[in-house]
């Protein structure tokens, strides 16, 4: 448990030069998906089913592949099928974390600038698919690169995410909260929404909650669904099934 707060407290560091990219509002989309928390055991039969429209490696090529056939179905499965793969580490960090940071810290972005900061996001999601600050990265160097359709591809892409994140619940108690699958996808969608974290709490057995303001000094919370974080922590790092 220890480690899990020690890299959210972190995250709440790392989220203020994060601000920087820019907000990336969730997207409405003709198929959008029906607000309902995901059925994981349903999930993880159908990516591992080669007969399955949602088996993992061919839905993630194509994913891979820039793909813009893709739905909000598929993203859902993309995202949540990702953490029962056998790479899937929630505590994965970029190789180049600070040289991102640095880079978005930055009131001004000239040519190299932009990109630097393009190389660096994307050697973040050559390491990780599902990086959504690196997303939200390319999106900002992209536009300010003057490269329109770059920008509008990883934006969807973003926003394709975020749904998927937005479609389990409304984060409002812990029985409706957002499940995500990584510890900054949390602090990614708050971004997102125009609000600032300040505070945390763990509510077992499977819940973050994220105490927030906004410009105005409203406060407010918002719970997410951590449990396919526990449990691959669970079983990769504590195989007796238990947790510090």
């Amino acid at each position: 448990m220890y480690k899990r707060l020690k890299t959210t407290l972190s995250l709440l560091l790392f989220f203020l030069p994060a601000a920087m990219h820019g907000h990336t509002l969730p997207h409405e989309y003709p198929d959008t998906l029906t607000v309902a928390a995901p059925d994981m055991a349903a999930i993880k039969k159908s990516v591992a089913d080669i007969g399955s429209p949602y088996y993992f490696p061919v839905l993630m090529q194509r994913y891979l592949d820039g793909d813009t056939t893709l739905t909000s179905d598929d993203y859902r499965y993309l995202y949540f099928g990702y953490s029962f793969q056998d790479d899937y580490d929630p505590y994965r960090t970029s190789p180049c974390a600070e040289e991102l940071d640095s880079l978005c810290k930055r009131g001004e972005y000239p040519p190299e600038t932009c990109a630097a900061l393009l190389k660096c996001a994307r050697r973040s999601l050559d390491n990780n698919p599902f990086d959504l600050r690196s997303m939200s990265a390319m999106v900002h160097a992209n536009t300010l690169s003057g490269q329109a359709d770059a920008a509008a591809f990883w934006r969807e892409r973003l926003h394709r995410l975020l749904d998927a994140i937005l479609s389990t619940g409304d984060g409002q108690s812990a029985e409706t909260a957002w499940y995500v699958i990584a510890p900054e996808h949390a602090y990614d969608l708050l971004n997102t929404l125009g609000v600032m974290p300040d505070t945390y709490e763990f509510c077992p057995p499977q819940c973050d909650y994220i105490g927030v303001y906004d410009l105005i000094g409203t406060t407010r919370g918002f719970y997410f669904n951590v449990s396919r974080q526990l449990d691959a922590t669970r079983l990769k790092f504590y195989p007796n099934n238990t947790l510090p």
